[in-house]
């Protein structure tokens, strides 16, 4: 009878095991499709500079801040915010150096690399090399797409790499 009682309650605890085992694993789940989405939009996206992969990517309805200013609240409007970039460093490499995700947000530091031999924005080529790091936090939807993108790097670091100076301002 013991024997029966312990099979018994041994069954009961693999039982319990496996299904705490599924409901913790779909976090996961969602957690690795999450990071996979990135990495090949980092690739094909950014580095690939394939701007229609923003809508393979990218739920509809978008945020994208950059140093806490609201770039875009659309996909079309992400896509004409990358093209800025392109333009001005024609050989853009964005590398991922460090990645945290916990369920529906990721928080990466990247760096890009390039060279200023386009017009970035209203300002003319320098042809002068930049380096610049940052970090992204991005937040996905349940289908996983990323929704929310917060981007925080040196833009005066950057602009001065492609030459351009600061000047104190003029007080009367």
């Amino acid at each position: 009878m013991l024997k029966y009682v312990a099979a018994i309650f041994t069954v009961i605890i693999l039982l319990s095991s496996c299904t705490d085992g599924q409901t913790n694993s779909e976090p996961d789940s969602q957690e690795s499709r999450n990071r996979k989405t990135l990495m090949v939009f980092l690739d094909k996206g950014w580095n690939g500079k394939d701007l229609d992969a923003i809508d393979s990517y990218f739920a509809e309805s978008i945020v994208r801040k950059v140093n806490s200013v609201n770039l875009a609240s659309s996909r079309n409007e992400l896509t004409a915010n990358m093209q800025v970039y392109f333009t001005g460093f024609p050989d853009l490499r964005l590398e991922m150096d460090n990645l945290v995700s916990d369920g529906r947000e990721i928080y990466m530091s990247w760096t890009i690399t390039g060279t200023n031999t386009g017009v970035f924005g209203e300002l003319p080529p320098t042809g002068k090399k930049i380096k610049i790091s940052g970090v992204t936090r991005m937040e996905f939807d349940h289908e996983g797409k990323i929704e929310v993108e917060e981007v925080y790097y040196n833009e005066l670091s950057l602009l001065q790499q492609m030459g351009h100076t600061l000047s104190p301002p003029i007080l009367e």
